[in-house]
């Protein structure tokens, strides 16, 4: 080391200026077995920032594996750091326990000598640490102190073994239910993570004979972790003289098995959880839905499911799990009866008619055709949606009326998306006349695709009729080369532009080797376009180099962002840190962007000179790329 261990030492004890001594004790944790002892002595320092780098200096050296050290760093700081357990100020004994929970797994023999301290708050100590540790220590090691004439001692013994996993320790702990309430709390606790089935009578006998509420509780919750069937007769025993709460916990200890037993009627405390539980106790509740087959839970999950806010982030995931719930038990008549009822608020109301659609409900379809006529679009929206999963023949004509005269565009394309699931034969010249009317593309794109559906080459067949819209939604949809290939022949250049787009998408190799062709084409629409494609299928090639060098500027502009899609950081660089130096400020600022997003000390050093750019726009876009680099 160039600095002097003793002169670190001197300034890290003596120095006036807290800042000082706070250096010395983070360097001196790079230094050997020597700075153990005034880190020691640091831990007293009065400035609080100088105690925490002593207590991190320290812990750095107990864990090094360093060649600089002449013995074990760790069982010598453990050694060391122990009498501080016995220290009247609290923060020193709070400080040896953080440095012994980071290294004492160096040195367990140690630790085991401080189980037999005639100190019980020093046993209690070390059987924290050990079970804050786990590593390296014997659960048997602990055993003896579960008969320690001290109740924290036991206590802690018992939390011990459950944090090592000792299962030989089982035995041992059954013992000890009858312990004090407290004690048997921890008992409890250290059985239920042992998953302890041998302890299961035994606990059963506790749940039976003890009068203190706080035990009762624990082992209702302990045998529902333990969880296998045995401890469904344990808690079917109790269950009959067990209070309101108590068979609550029961309930939801029986659900987390998997089992309710024949005839134990528990419909009103499900009820009951899912009208005032907190959403965790309600998760629970629903798979109990699900394992007694509760109908009368239906109205309480559909209103559940009505209140929930779309805009939270565990929307799907709450909304998902209810239906599932739904779909799992029989509520597909109970459904249909909320919706002829007509009293759900839409949220709620479109939730059932979801749900029914997932059922692929028959006999939901008369009220869901009724339901396309709904004031409220989501409502419609929905209705054609589970029809059209349903596929229903009787919802063919209802469908066909909505794809045509429904006033929201929203509307028709669930109508028309409806009608191309259920493949409704008698709809294709409907949709093809609806082709040539319609205006908003995205519905355009639906009729094409149930066209597909419905009749491919029959729709296929026709393919040089239909308007450029049509022939560009299809671009857009397929991905069939057949069908590309047909398109790129067509006289229209938009529809072939977009054809060329949808090659990118296909990424085959023949595609590839179209879009190739078509960056060497004299018409440049059709060569960013080719360019754009081959960055959507991150295809990195020579021929998108050569772009870089073409006189159209925007030919340059999308080859640059081509080749950031496809190409490996190196090549980037090397490809594109010329053209910062391009005459046209969109490419220059392309470049940078797509190095900036490379990062780096080799992409700074080429932005950096580039900071005082003559054009206001560049100069705004290297300051912001430098400044998040």
């Amino acid at each position: 080391m160039k600095k002097n261990i003793k002169k670190l030492a001197l300034k890290l004890l003596n120095d006036p200026e807290p800042s000082e001594r706070r250096q010395a004790a983070e360097e001196l944790s790079y230094f050997d077995e020597r700075a153990i002892y005034p880190l020691i002595k640091a831990l007293r320092d009065e400035n609080t920032a100088v105690q925490e780098a002593a207590t991190y200096a320290l812990i750095a050296i107990g864990n090094s594996e360093d060649e600089r050290f002449l013995v074990n760093p760790g069982e010598l700081l453990t050694y060391m750091v122990i009498p501080l357990l016995r220290e009247e100020e609290a923060y020193l004994r709070n400080t040896a326990l953080l440095i012994l929970t980071e290294i004492g797994n160096k040195s367990p023999h140690l630790m085991y000598q401080l189980l037999k301290d005639k100190d019980p708050d020093v046993r209690k100590f070390a059987l924290d640490l050990i079970a804050e540790i786990k590593t390296g220590f014997d659960g048997a090691k602990v055993i003896p102190l579960l008969q320690d004439s001290n109740g924290n001692v036991r206590a802690a013994a018992a939390r011990a073994i459950g944090e090592l996993g000792y299962k030989e320790g089982i035995p041992a702990l059954i013992e000890r239910l009858n312990d004090e309430e407290w004690i048997a709390f921890y008992v409890l606790q250290a059985l239920a993570s042992l998953n302890a089935e041998e302890s299961v009578d035994a606990i059963g006998e506790l749940l039976l004979n003890t009068d203190s509420l706080l035990v009762k509780a624990e082992t209702i919750e302990t045998l529902g972790k333990i969880g296998t069937d045995k401890v469904v007769s344990p808690l079917l025993k109790y269950f009959s003289i067990a209070t309101r709460d108590e068979k609550k916990e029961i309930i939801k200890a029986l659900i987390r098995i998997g089992i309710i037993p024949p005839g134990l009627d528990i419909k009103d405390e499900l009820l009951g959880i899912l009208k005032e539980g907190e959403w965790e106790e309600k998760t629970l509740a629903f798979k109990g839905v699900q394992l007694t087959n509760l109908i009368d839970a239906v109205p309480i999950v559909v209103e559940e499911a009505g209140a929930l806010d779309p805009s939270c982030f565990d929307y799907d995931e709450k909304i998902g799990l209810l239906q599932n719930t739904l779909l799992g038990i029989d509520s597909e008549d109970t459904l249909i009866e909320l919706l002829e009822k007509d009293k759900l608020k839409y949220r709620a109301k479109a939730f059932v008619i979801n749900t029914l659609g997932k059922m692929r409900s028959k006999k939901a379809v008369p009220v869901l055709i009724k339901l396309l006529e709904d004031v409220k679009r989501d409502v419609r929206i929905a209705s054609a949606k589970a029809l059209g999963e349903i596929a229903d023949e009787k919802s063919v004509k209802p469908l066909i009326i909505r794809s045509t005269e429904d006033p929201d565009a929203n509307v028709r394309k669930a109508a028309i998306e409806a009608i191309g699931m259920i493949r409704a034969k008698e709809a294709f010249s409907i949709l093809l006349g609806l082709l040539e009317k319609e205006i908003y593309p995205d519905i355009i794109e639906a009729a094409v695709s149930a066209l597909i559906c419905i009749d491919q080459e029959s729709f296929l067949s026709n393919i040089k009729s239909y308007k450029t819209e049509t022939k560009k939604a299809l671009a857009n949809i397929t991905y069939s080369m057949e069908i590309i290939d047909m398109l790129l022949k067509c006289e229209d250049p938009e529809v072939v532009k977009s054809a060329i787009y949808a090659l990118g998408r296909i990424g085959t190799d023949k595609a590839i080797s179209k879009l190739l062709e078509y960056i060497s084409s004299d018409n440049k629409e059709f060569k960013k376009a080719a360019i754009s494609s081959l960055g959507e299928a991150s295809f990195c090639s020579d021929a998108l180099f050569e772009c870089l060098k073409d006189e159209d500027p925007w030919i340059r502009y999308y080859a640059v962002k081509a080749i950031y899609k496809g190409c490996d950081s190196e090549i980037l660089i090397e490809k594109l840190s010329p053209l910062l130096n391009d005459p046209f400020p969109p490419v220059v600022i392309a470049v940078i962007d797509a190095l900036g997003e490379i990062g780096g000390s080799k992409v700074y050093e080429l932005l950096y000179p580039l900071k005082e750019h003559s054009k206001g726009e560049i100069r705004e876009k290297i300051e912001e790329v430098l400044n998040k680099i």
